[in-house]
């Protein structure tokens, strides 16, 4: 378990390293827009392979799927180092970082589920993220020292150095050289089987990663009036609110009808959301970091137990990798819309939307989950 943690928390930190990508394109004269589209190239990218990911994952094993992530996430590190004298390969850089991190996704956590009851899927789920709120705050700040010692050159090459001791922790791992089930469905069938009892869960996973993707991809140009410290402040409390919350009280939420109440805690992610531009200090900053982090480390659990219920047993890997690119999905489409939104009439608008969108779109799920059967039982025994 230990050394699925620490790759999941090299995978995060690959990731959350880059936070100041946007800082690095603006100074190079793109618009938002412009950096909007770099940044969701990456989740276009890793929507498309993380659902590719299980089913090469089911065919080859998870091992190698892994490892085959570990040699092209690292070309993409390589090419973010190259764009340094040619911009435009920036593009390629995100496609292949997305790919590799999917395909590594994938390999590992599937072989995490395989040994482990159903009953327990969801929560394992939350601990393989866990490492993931660590970087989220440890990330930007290490990003800030690097940036400010050497430059974004060093940033960069850490890319492929963390895929490096990826690959080092997958070869100690157990093998699974052939897939669970000996005959895979079709890929279609298999995708229609895994699309039906998900769909709702789906919708909100793309919900979710829209509203996400608004701080994700503009937090560092939105709060630069606060200084050095501002994108660091709100990813450390973001990752300290989300590891107290995932080691304490989402246990007793993950289960049963408490499911919905954790999501609903997504209410304050929204509201936090509108407040962001609005943020005089690093504190603010830390303040809303944390509430934003205690609410993803309550509700991604419970999501996660919801979606588990519905996997079909034997297509697990096509459905958790559905349900883990679900989210990618909003997060492709969010940072152009939210560039443009940006562009158009400013950053204070742009998160008061995507706090908005995300208001709804818990209230609309929570009804649909779990009031609607309710309403339907009620309006049945009215019917008698």
């Amino acid at each position: 378990m230990f050394a699925y943690l620490v790759v999941s928390g090299f995978l995060n930190l690959s990731t959350w390293i880059l936070l100041l990508l946007p800082n690095f394109l603006a100074a190079r004269g793109w618009s938002s827009q412009q950096i909007g589209w770099a940044v969701g190239a990456y989740f276009l990218s890793y929507l498309v392979f993380q659902i590719l990911a299980g089913r090469i994952a089911d065919r080859i094993g998870n091992i190698p799927t892994a490892m085959i992530g570990t040699l092209v996430g690292a070309m993409g590190g390589i090419l973010y180092f190259a764009a340094l004298w040619f911009l435009p390969l920036i593009f390629a850089a995100r496609l292949l970082h997305a790919m590799g991190y999917a395909m590594i996704t994938a390999g590992a956590l599937l072989q995490l589920l395989h040994s482990v009851p159903p009953h327990l899927r969801g929560r394992v789920m939350g601990y393989f993220g866990l490492p993931g709120f660590f970087m989220i705050g440890f990330g930007p700040l290490l990003a800030e020292w690097m940036v400010y010692r050497w430059g974004f050159e060093v940033v960069f090459l850490s890319v492929p150095a963390m895929y490096g001791a990826i690959a080092l922790l997958l070869i100690r791992l157990p093998r699974t050289l052939a897939a669970d089930a000996p005959h895979p469905w079709p890929f279609f069938t298999a995708l229609k089987a895994s699309f039906s009892p998900l769909k709702l869960v789906l919708f909100f996973s793309v919900l979710f990663g829209l509203c996400f993707s608004a701080w994700n991809s503009f937090l560092a140009p939105t709060v630069r009036s606060v200084g050095a410290g501002g994108v660091s402040g709100f990813g450390l409390g973001y990752g300290l609110g989300a590891v107290m919350t995932r080691l304490g009280i989402s246990h007793r939420l993950d289960t049963g009808g408490r499911r919905y109440v954790a999501v609903s805690s997504l209410f304050l992610y929204g509201l936090c959301l509108m407040f962001i531009p609005r943020s005089g200090s690093i504190y603010h900053l830390l303040l809303l970091g944390w509430i934003c982090g205690m609410s993803h480390g309550i509700f991604y659990p419970s999501l996660s137990s919801i979606a588990a219920e519905n996997f079909h047993p034997s297509i697990t890997g096509q459905a958790m990798s559905l349900y883990l690119s679900a989210s990618s999905l909003g997060m492709f489409v969010g940072p152009p819309l939210w560039g443009t939104i940006i562009d158009k009439v400013g950053n204070a608008p742009m998160f008061a939307t995507a706090g908005v969108t995300m208001a709804l779109g818990t209230l609309l799920f929570v009804l649909c989950r779990f009031c609607a059967p309710f309403w339907w039982r009620g309006l049945g025994k009215r019917w008698e």
